[in-house]
């Protein structure tokens, strides 16, 4: 999966930083568009970062989500690193 990493750590930040219940469809909120900010939930998904089970794709290969969307312990680490290099 080509995943644009600029779009990826975006939406890891945001989730690093949202309520402790998680994000809901505003997770979605993108100029890219809603379908490419799944798209990368997905891949965080299959990488562990967010909680199993948040997004599913169907044979037509549109996403459905499960919300709230929530970090694992992973992607919260990931998030907190991603956050330190552009700090730098």
């Amino acid at each position: 999966m080509n995943v644009d990493r600029n779009l990826e750590k975006e939406v890891l930040t945001r989730l690093l930083h949202a309520h402790p219940q998680g994000l809901g469809k505003e997770v979605l909120d993108n100029y890219r568009g809603e379908k490419e900010v799944a798209s990368v939930l997905a891949f965080l998904q299959d990488r562990g970062l967010i909680r199993d089970g948040n997004v599913a794709t169907d044979d037509a290969g549109e996403y459905s989500l499960n919300l709230p969307i929530k970090l694992t312990s992973s992607g919260v680490d990931e998030a907190r690193k991603l956050e330190g290099e552009s700090a730098h």
